[in-house]
């Protein structure tokens, strides 16, 4: 009768005693023998693998909503920045007329007070990059606890490829579907710079058109 499975643990004990129960030839023991060495490695692994895949996945989104309210925590204080900016500059323009015509001072110290409000609302806007650092800062953690689940997991297999062969080809098997995926990042990264510096020698004002292209 076959013992009920409840854990990792039971799984194991199971593959051992058919292990034990199963007779083989001096050609086919090495072999099954590996084989059997492979699973009991492999078993834990994964299930580690499921786990931190669930933990990893129920976190990610936090990162990602961190990132999305960095991004447009930026983008409304950069457009305030700037709008302030285009009316401190009309005001500007202003000011200098007035004094070309030599007009009244109370006006003139109006305009200049108004530029001063403004310089100190652009101050203000900035204070976003208080806020913005804090969810970086977050989001950061929330990385690292997933690269040290990743890195644990790494660590796993190379235990797997040390105790067997099967382990072994398996870990490089891995490990070159991890590189094809790295040099095709690394393509893409080269890709996206090529394309920045040649916008960059052009020597013209960016528009917003240059800047989606960077991301295609």
């Amino acid at each position: 009768m076959i013992k009920e499975i409840k854990s990792i643990d039971d799984v194991l004990a199971h593959i051992e005693e058919i292990h034990k129960s199963m007779e083989f030839n001096e050609e086919l023991f090495p072999i099954v023998t590996d084989l059997f060495l492979f699973l009991k490695d492999m078993i834990p692994i994964l299930s580690e693998a499921n786990i931190s895949v669930k933990e990893s996945t129920s976190h990610l989104p936090t990162a990602t909503d961190n990132l999305n309210s960095v991004t447009q925590t930026t983008e409304l204080a950069t457009n305030e920045v700037l709008d302030k900016i285009e009316h401190m500059s009309s005001q500007l323009n202003a000011l200098k007329s007035l004094i070309r015509e030599n007009k009244e001072s109370d006006k003139q110290l109006s305009i200049v007070e108004d530029v001063e409000n403004k310089a100190n609302e652009i101050i203000f806007a900035f204070q976003f990059q208080d806020i913005t650092t804090q969810q970086l800062e977050h989001t950061n953690r929330i990385l690292t606890a997933v690269y040290d689940k990743f890195l644990s997991l790494f660590e796993s297999f190379e235990v797997m490829r040390s105790r067997s062969s099967i382990g072994a080809e398996v870990a490089m098997a891995i490990e070159n579907e991890f590189k094809k995926e790295l040099e095709r990042h690394k393509e893409e990264m080269e890709s996206f710079q090529k394309r920045t510096e040649d916008i960059i020698h052009q020597n013209h004002e960016f528009s917003q058109e240059d800047i989606d292209n960077f991301f295609k």
